[in-house]
């Protein structure tokens, strides 16, 4: 099996940002090699991260690595949820990183996370350089990832995402895409708040300009450079799944209540707190705009 030389390997290459990410590097006309787990046309497949193997074969010849699969949030064992973390999202890259330098590769682009700040909500806006306090697992795990990066001798770039909203985003975006097509009153009018978010289609961009720029900090807060506040995501979403707006202010204590009495005490901090963050200047712009993104990630009629 050969393949295109230099190419670009992406790992997770049929998830939700992999998947864009190999769109928006093909568009550019660089050569991706999509690496994901399950038999896909077009893909390398047998790709995990608890067992990645050798990849010798993919990875020589390629310029780069963008890694964008990692162990996200989900049902976790309290005994072992570090370790599984720590195995998928710090020793496999590790791993990744030692082949990627046998095989000769010049750059590594890492998928790191916000979470490594161990802020919820801020009243102040969050630069690149502010203190890490990871307090998940994930973030735990991804940042001793950064570290075990920032100690090679290849030329890394760490990107640090917070949330990744677009069409068929899943997690929160996915839960207030339904909440938005309910045809009942919902207790978000007014709330005031502001989030930095990117959307998918930015970010693949954003990793596209790493890839083909030689000069970007190690470390990048990627953002919109344009903040989102509650009220106005869940106007929007209504107004284009054509439901009435029909947004209602509730006290900001009530809402807290609720989110604890529902046992998801975080929902309140995502969705009705503000947390803000100065998108680190790399030389690139976002070719969407956030309002353009917000519009094209509502859920098709």
């Amino acid at each position: 099996m050969s393949f295109p030389k230099p190419h670009i390997v992406v790992t997770g290459a049929t998830g939700f940002i992999g998947s864009h990410v190999m769109q928006a590097l093909a568009k550019a006309d660089e050569y991706p090699l999509g690496l994901c787990r399950k038999p896909t046309e077009g893909f390398v497949h047998g790709f995990d991260l608890t067992h990645m193997g050798d990849l010798s074969k993919v990875l020589t010849g390629a310029k780069t690595v963008v890694h964008c699969a990692a162990r996200v949030h989900g049902k976790e064992d309290p005994k072992t949820e570090l370790e599984d973390h720590r195995k998928a999202n710090r020793d496999a890259t590790r791993d990744l990183l030692e082949q990627a330098q046998k095989a000769g590769v010049q750059h590594f682009i890492f998928l790191s996370t916000i979470a490594v700040y161990g802020v919820d909500s801020s009243e102040e806006t969050i630069s690149v350089d502010h203190p890490t306090d990871a307090q998940t697992a994930y973030a735990i795990a991804k940042l001793e990832a950064e570290d075990i990066l920032r100690q090679s001798d290849m030329r890394v770039t760490i990107l640090r995402v917070p949330m990744v909203y677009g069409p068929n985003a899943p997690g929160l975006w996915q839960r207030l895409c339904k909440l938005a097509n309910s045809p009942y009153p919902i207790p978000f009018g007014f709330i005031g708040n502001r989030r930095s978010m990117i959307a998918v289609q930015n970010l693949a961009d954003l990793i596209r300009h790493c890839a083909q720029t030689p000069d970007v900090p190690q470390t990048i807060l990627a953002t919109d450079h344009d903040d989102l506040g509650t009220t106005g995501i869940l106007q929007t979403l209504r107004k284009q799944l054509g439901r009435p707006e029909r947004l209602i202010p509730a006290p900001k204590l009530l809402l807290k209540l609720l989110a604890k009495l529902v046992r998801r005490p975080y929902l309140y901090e995502q969705l009705f707190t503000s947390l803000r963050f100065t998108p680190t200047d790399c030389g690139w712009t976002p070719p969407m705009t956030a309002q353009d993104a917000l519009r094209d990630a509502a859920p098709k009629r």
